[in-house]
């Protein structure tokens, strides 16, 4: 139990690429991020881009989301105020860390993570290719 949380990247085609199970492959999904018990990155990917709605939606993000996303990475915004929820655990804030993880760590990783994402979304997508990345998270 707890907050799962989830980046995805979607590649449709139109072409006939590949199939599975004897039928044509139009679309894949690429994990491209995976946080357990981040609620502070949860809640801001919430409120900025859903609308304060937190239903476990899929939750569209195009490339402005993410560079956005990572700029609140860069400079603390998404620290702004704690989020909580049942089972959600606790981010780590400037200046924490334990035995096995820091803040620095973590941002730093977030960073990556976000960084990667907004280049493939930005990659080579052609005229028979469509991308798009969206956040998921459960609990």
């Amino acid at each position: 139990m707890g907050l799962d949380m989830n980046l995805y990247g979607d590649k449709s085609t139109w072409k006939d690429t590949d199939t599975v199970d004897g039928y044509s492959v139009s679309s894949i999904v690429l994990d491209l991020g995976y946080w357990r018990k981040h609620p502070n990155l949860h809640g801001f990917i919430v409120k900025t881009f859903a609308d304060d709605k937190d239903e476990c939606q899929r939750i569209r993000l195009d490339a402005e989301d993410l560079h956005n996303i990572i700029v609140a990475l860069q400079t603390d915004a998404i620290y702004n105020e704690p989020v909580t929820g049942f089972f959600f655990g606790k981010s780590y804030f400037p200046g924490e860390k334990d035995e096995h993880y820091s803040y620095e760590e973590q941002k730093d990783r977030d960073i990556h993570i976000f960084t990667r994402a907004h280049k493939w979304l930005l990659g080579s997508a052609s005229n028979d290719e469509l991308r798009s990345v969206y956040y998921q998270a459960s609990w």
